[in-house]
């Protein structure tokens, strides 16, 4: 692989305290070096005017723009290509409850893509609660079994990275202790679960609330449910900042009560584009049709964060929850080479995934 020079950006990194204009230099897929001024025989990406950043991880994200993710081939490369335009270099694939056949050939599906983009596959489903389904078919949704679930993800451990489950369902915490066993992350949603249970899940190894306050049970002072449960744990907990799952308030209560380092933006995207959700018939929210981009900025606009500050659920919170924060979500030598160039608008202008340039808005400044 040639070496590439991305010259004259404004580096941003998660951790870093401010943006820096620097030069970066990758070689064989990776960071190799990051300074004002760095010399290359390579081939040069001019940058200048822009900001160069980690990609974006998206822990949730069913699909987007003409692409659902597990439909077939084609359907989930389009979805690949809408986030990869979006900024986003690491996407956890969502797949809804489907008949069990179904769903396990969406899993060979996706496996079987060869995608670098493709971080693995999330299960939302069959494991959940009817009583918070929200848009997902409650007709497939099955009690916790741990037959059904080796049966279903059999040949595909090292794939699956993330298992919703309701811990209130009998048969819960014994599939809990399966899928930390199996590799993956046991994550808590469409659920109706009081906040012992819910706690109780989070001692047991469940690290992750999926789309907190959507799909699940309230909070109230005298029982605070599985979202008071999730305010009160280390656990990490998604949002989808588009406007119209949380409103602006809620975001900053849970930026308050968590902490920068346990929130991670999500899209939880469905097939569209605009701002608007996806909803059912009846008004409920069914997806959104969000973009990574967009939801830092929406983060960053809610908050008043720092751009430090506010990339940090969408780089380096995702990375950790998946165990590849020694590779992704910071800019240093010898991280993977997932970049994104963008603007003052959250425009982007390039997005470059293990060194190789998947997208160029300019390709004139590629020479």
């Amino acid at each position: 692989m040639e070496e590439l020079l991305v010259r004259g950006a404004t580096l941003v990194s998660p951790d870093w305290p401010a943006p820096k204009k620097a030069d970066l230099l990758v070689q064989a897929g990776k960071i190799a070096e990051i300074g004002e001024r760095v010399s290359s025989r390579g081939k040069v990406l001019d940058a200048s005017g822009l900001f160069l950043c980690p990609g974006f991880i998206d822990l949730h994200c069913h699909g987007g723009g003409e692409g659902l993710f597990g439909a077939d081939p084609e359907s989930s490369r389009k979805a690949i290509l809408h986030h990869l335009r979006h900024g986003t270099t690491g996407i956890v694939a969502s797949l809804m409850p489907a008949p069990l056949e179904a769903l396990r050939a969406s899993l060979v599906t996706l496996a079987n893509l060869g995608e670098p983009v493709l971080l693995g596959a999330a299960i939302e489903g069959p494991f959940v609660s009817p009583a918070r389904a929200g848009a997902l078919p409650r007709e497939f949704f099955l009690p916790p079994d741990i037959q059904v679930f080796r049966s279903l993800v059999g040949g595909f451990e090292k794939f699956v990275r993330i298992v919703a489950l309701a811990p209130e369902l009998p048969g819960a915490f014994p599939l809990l202790s399966e899928i930390l066993r199996l590799g993956a992350i046991p994550a808590l949603g469409h659920t109706d679960a009081d906040y012992f249970t819910a706690r109780k899940a989070v001692e047991a190894g469940a690290s992750l609330f999926l789309h907190l306050f959507n799909a699940m049970r309230p909070f109230h002072h005298p029982e605070p449910g599985a979202v008071g449960a999730a305010l009160d744990t280390d656990a990490f907990v998604e949002l989808i900042v588009d406007g119209y799952h949380l409103h602006p308030a809620a975001v900053r209560l849970v930026l308050r009560a968590k902490g920068l380092d346990r929130i991670c933006l999500v899209t939880d995207a469905v097939p569209g584009e605009g701002p608007e959700p996806a909803r059912l018939p009846d008004g409920t929210l069914a997806g959104s049709r969000l973009t990574m981009n967009r939801a830092v900025q929406n983060f960053m606009a809610f908050t008043g964060l720092s751009l430090p500050e506010a990339l940090r659920p969408a780089t380096l919170n995702p990375a950790q929850v998946l165990g590849l924060a020694h590779r992704k979500g910071t800019l240093a030598p010898g991280k993977d080479a997932d970049l994104i160039l963008f603007d003052e608008d959250w425009k982007i202008h390039g997005t470059i995934v293990g060194g190789e340039i998947l997208w160029l808005s300019d390709p004139g400044r590629y020479r």
